[in-house]
């Protein structure tokens, strides 16, 4: 295990904890210098300082093809046994809210879904029905699912952060996960990607979503999430920023906040922070010499 999946277990053990009631939690003098240590090796090798403003990256149509291979880091779907085939879905007419009220009720009402839920909610999209950007997550967390709400917690706090120094509001974002139900984890206190057949199952899910939604732009945030929207297994640090077309929509893979949290330097935020100046231009916004110069310098 990584020092980043390391942390990610950590904090999917104190959410558990935190859940059950827990309210204090004794930590050793020994498990401390641990945690230095892996938050000291947590940084991962970063792209240099970007000096100009981002500019509009041609669009790239991805080559269809399923992501089969096994992996080890969080952010790549790997295999194993298969679920049924995934649900067709069949929008019935209606207005937006009818529409998306009756695709809850349906995902409640599967028995694939219900069965993977352990008791909880299933987790649904959440943001204005005539939101302009859509943002796609990645596999619940613990902590979504014990709220039912998707990008809540430190990473989720981030993201809004990101979001209003745009300009954008809330109110003009639509929010889902790739998935209604959270990845069984090997262990109490562990976690686990998703898995291709997993990802396959709930997709049709996220697109009626979308297709109600009809925003402008799918933002996908992390590796997972752009898996789950194109079939493709290209790293996010190569593929992030770049526009893709899915479906006929604009689809720009970033990385997620978590990966900020972990990896907080000011190269990584201003590639993060190019990738939403590209969603400004994008969507017609100004674009102040601030925020221009956003991480640029300390």
């Amino acid at each position: 295990m990584d020092p980043a999946e390391a942390i990610d277990a950590l904090l999917e053990e104190l959410y558990r904890q935190k859940a059950a009631g827990v309210k204090r939690v004794s930590v050793s003098d020994e498990s401390v210098a641990l945690l230095k240590e892996l938050a000291g090796g947590a940084a991962v090798a970063v792209a240099p300082k970007l000096t100009a403003p981002a500019t509009i990256a041609p669009v790239v149509k991805p080559v269809t093809r399923p992501a089969t291979s096994a992996a080890k880091n969080e952010g790549t779907i790997i295999v194993s046994i298969p679920l049924p085939d995934p649900p067709v879905v069949k929008l019935p007419s209606g207005t937006k809210a009818e529409q998306l009220l009756w695709l809850q009720k349906t995902i409640a009402a599967c028995e694939v879904t219900q069965k993977h839920l352990e008791g909880k909610k299933a987790l649904f999209g959440r943001g204005s029905e005539s939101a302009k950007v859509f943002f796609v997550g990645e596999a619940p967390s613990l902590e979504e699912v014990e709220v039912n709400r998707s990008f809540v917690g430190p990473g989720g706090e981030l993201l809004s952060k990101i979001i209003s120094a745009t300009g954008l509001t809330e109110k003009e974002c639509y929010f889902a996960n790739l998935m209604t139900w959270r990845p069984k984890p090997p262990t109490a206190f562990g976690k686990r990607p998703p898995n291709a057949s997993e990802v396959a199952f709930n997709r049709p899910y996220l697109l009626a979503q979308i297709e109600i939604i009809k925003p402008q732009i799918i933002v996908a945030v992390g590796a997972q999430a752009f898996g789950a929207l194109t079939h493709l297994t290209t790293p996010i640090m190569q593929i992030r920023g770049q526009w893709q077309k899915v479906d006929g929509l604009e689809v720009l893979p970033t990385l997620h906040p978590n990966y900020l949290l972990h990896s907080p330097s000011l190269s990584n935020k201003r590639l993060v922070w190019e990738d939403f100046m590209q969603i400004m231009t994008k969507l017609g916004m100004p674009i102040s010499d601030k925020q221009q110069a956003y991480f640029l310098s300390a």
